[in-house]
């Protein structure tokens, strides 16, 4: 009897967790509006909603899935500047089924994205808003470093102090620059507390940048307060190919690159190499960066496959500090001694399980470090920071249209820093972990509504913190606070595109979320207060995005509102003496605004982007009074955050010839003395100016000759503008940069 119930249970379980693995295949070639093969197009296989599959088509145009199960698929294909309509395709006992895939000239297109959902997902089935930046963007560009492509899109603003390798802030939808999560390839690289400085990433190696705006939190808990930031290296597809770069320009600036990918039988591998360096534009301004993207996986077949992913950095850059801007009147000259050294590490282990074609197990750990040394004439500091994250969820299919996503992750973090002392002036280890419950519903009751909700809870736990040797901070023990972060969106097709009409498909679309980031090591050393929170925002967004001309052009109008509330403030205590100051979670401020951008392809080889961005941020009054903090005023615009901004981006391709110009244009933002900060109004000095606004417009070409070499240069702010993205700090002026790329095989 009983031999018979454990064999009926172990019956059961394997019905359940077996695979129905077939070995259906479903292949076919990509053509464009002239019947030309179209090697390179994305070709994206969905069956359920969080079933997303996605391969790039060969030389040949031709693309391939294998070891499908039986049932109905949906696939569609883009390229540059075309896309197709979305097919259904049934697999039904068939060794090999054909479907080609005819593309049209479009400004819409249905990529990809991991960033937005538990689970990748495709852009228009998204009610959050994100903007891709594809890998052929990049390459129109010549862009050296990320912040370059990033710099523009609606709703955020990059800050970089001046040069190469100079510290830089992004600020989205007027959130804080320590506000948004920053990943690569789903790494979290940011600092103890939120922190991370975007100027030490490249622009080599990357496949994509995905940009979330609006709080995340349900999804990736602490630090997603504004929006998030996910770059993701290039994958092994197809055939080996190895590529080279080599380029040099103005101020000595030279860069070298190598990398490749292929895949062959389920193991697929990717690598990039690269080195940035430049002397700079005065003394101790001379800047180096290395970088290393690998990325290697394994899918036998499509029970189970494995990814590695690994990112590395090492840069080293001189800091002369402020030579621009002084209206106090206080540089005392180039700081020909202060630099700064940063080592970048992230690893990442991802394993996926198909027990059933209705379940499976998504399991990732990832390692980062972020190790920064800092010399100065008033003496050396450092600060070392480690996060490690272990992550499993189960993703069941419930229907058709609908699935369930919930999990549980571990988040480990801390901080040693050199001025994060205790009694004996000895630096120590500042630790803080999270225990995270996660779940996410996805449901498309139609196939015009899209509808993702999900929430969060995380249990943040803080180490406790020693006596100070001032006396003034006591022992404080560990601290445990619960959180909960809730998100919902919403995506509507409300008609669809190809219609025949001047005005085409509409699409509406929201969100709504909530969003933390816990104290950082310095406000939780320099107080004697044990009852810090986290920060938090609420935010919703609504937009309409309107396709015209036969989906040649497209119109996106979007509204945001941001409130931001539990920041915290420094009360009392004096420069002298930091450990004196006070802190508390007093502070309020709100962001609200619109954006704006349109996409135009007239033709397949002209492609025309414009984006605007009005930004109302203001500084409301601290919690308990009708005041703002000293030396700020309730009313007043938030720093580095432009009330208007915009820019333009044009791609023309004749043959082998691509031509490209960029600009962005920011009007002036409030900022403050370069020298001394807000602390110039402690000393009776005015400490807020008016940064001026301006133009940086960027022009370059590249043409592809035979055997696989490719030449391009660009010129960037080609009307030398005379401007400072962060108030004192001048940016480089008209400077060029050109070179050769190798690939092989050749096309």
């Amino acid at each position: 009897m009983k031999i018979s119930r454990l064999s009926l249970i172990l019956s059961v379980l394997f019905a359940i967790a077996a695979p129905a693995i077939g070995a259906s295949q479903l292949e076919g070639t990509v053509y464009d509006p002239d019947g030309k093969i179209v090697p390179g197009a994305r070709v994206n296989l969905t069956q359920s909603p969080n079933g997303i599959d996605e391969r790039q088509t060969d030389a040949s145009g031709t693309y391939r899935f294998e070891n499908l199960e039986d049932g109905i698929y949906r696939i569609a294909a883009n390229a540059q500047g075309l896309s197709s309509a979305t097919v259904a395709v049934e697999i039904r006992n068939t060794e090999r089924t054909t479907q080609d895939i005819h593309l049209e000239l479009s400004a819409i297109s249905s990529q990809v994205v991991v960033s937005a959902s538990l689970g990748p997902a495709l852009v228009p089935e998204i009610g959050s808003t994100v903007s891709v930046i594809s890998r052929e963007e990049i390459d129109d560009r010549a862009a050296q470093n990320a912040l370059e492509v990033i710099r523009g899109i609606p709703g955020v603003e990059v800050s970089s102090s001046g040069r190469r390798g100079g510290v830089t802030g992004v600020y989205i939808r007027g959130g804080e620059s320590k506000y948004n999560a920053i990943m690569i390839d789903g790494i979290p690289m940011n600092e103890f507390g939120g922190n991370f400085d975007m100027a030490s990433l490249p622009a080599e190696g990357i496949e994509r940048i995905e940009v979330t705006r609006g709080p995340e939190s349900a999804l990736y808990g602490p630090n997603a307060v504004s929006g998030v930031i996910n770059i993701i290296s290039r994958r092994g597809e197809g055939a080996p190919s190895f590529s080279a770069m080599a380029e040099g320009g103005s101020y000595a600036t030279r860069q070298f690159s190598a990398g490749g990918s292929g895949l062959s039988r389920g193991l697929s591998w990717s690598f990039s190499l690269s080195r940035l360096d430049s002397d700079g534009v005065v003394v101790n301004d001379n800047y180096r960066n290395q970088s290393a993207f690998v990325s290697l996986g394994y899918q036998q077949d499509r029970r189970r496959g494995f990814e590695f992913h690994f990112f590395g950095n090492a840069n080293d850059a001189g800091a002369p500090g402020p030579y621009g801007s002084d209206p106090n009147n206080l540089f005392m000259g180039i700081d020909t001694y202060s630099r700064g050294k940063q080592n970048l590490f992230g690893y990442q282990f991802n394993h996926t399980e198909n027990f059933s074609r209705r379940f499976r197990q998504v399991t990732t750990v990832s390692f980062a470090a972020n190790n920064l040394f800092y010399r100065s004439s008033w003496g050396d500091s450092q600060s070392d920071n480690f996060r490690a994250i272990a992550n499993t969820r189960s993703e069941i299919t419930i229907s058709s249209t609908n699935s369930l996503a919930a999990g549980f992750e571990f988040n480990r973090e801390e901080i040693k820093n050199s001025y994060i002392t205790d009694a004996e002036f000895s630096p120590f280890l500042l630790p803080r972990t999270s225990y995270a419950y996660f779940v996410e519903d996805r449901w498309n009751p139609t196939n015009r509504l899209y509808l993702i909700a999900g929430i969060r809870f995380d249990d943040l736990r803080t180490g406790a913190l020693p006596p100070d040797a001032w006396g003034s901070r006591p022992a404080i023990p560990a601290t445990s606070v619960l959180k909960v972060n809730p998100r919902a969106s919403v995506a509507y097709i409300v008609r669809e595109g190809n219609s025949g009409r001047f005005f085409e498909g509409t699409r509406i679309h929201g969100s709504f979320g909530t969003g933390i980031r816990p104290p950082d090591g310095f406000e939780l050393a320099f107080t004697d207060n044990p009852a810090l929170k986290p920060e938090r925002s609420v935010s919703f967004d609504a937009g309409v995005e309107q396709s015209m001309l036969a989906n040649r052009a497209v119109l996106d109008v979007t509204y945001f509102f941001n409130r931001f509330s539990d920041q915290i403030v420094s009360l009392g205590g004096d420069l002298s003496n930091l450990s004196k100051f006070s802190s508390d979670n007093l502070k309020n401020t709100r962001a609200r605004g619109v954006e704006i951008s349109f996409r135009l392809r007239p033709t397949q080889s002209l492609e025309l982007g414009l984006q605007y961005t009005f930004l109302d941020s203001s500084i409301l009054a601290l919690d308990g009074s009708d005041g703002a903090k000293d030396p700020f005023e309730v009313g007043q615009p938030l720093i580095r955050r432009p009330r208007h901004s915009g820019s333009y981006n044009v791609t023309w391709r004749y043959e082998r010839l691509t031509l490209n110009t960029s600009a962005y244009v920011r009007g002036e933002a409030l900022d403050v003395d370069p020298t001394f900060g807000l602390s110039a109004c402690s000393y009776g000095m005015p400490c807020f100016f008016q940064n001026p606004g301006y133009i940086r417009a960027d022009a370059g070409f590249s043409y592809r000759m035979p055997r696989g070499f490719e030449l391009f240069a660009r010129v960037n702010n080609f009307l030398n503008q005379k401007y400072e993205e962060v108030f004192g700090y001048p940016a480089l002026g008209a400077n060029f940069h050109a070179g050769m790329k190798f690939n092989f095989p050749s096309e």
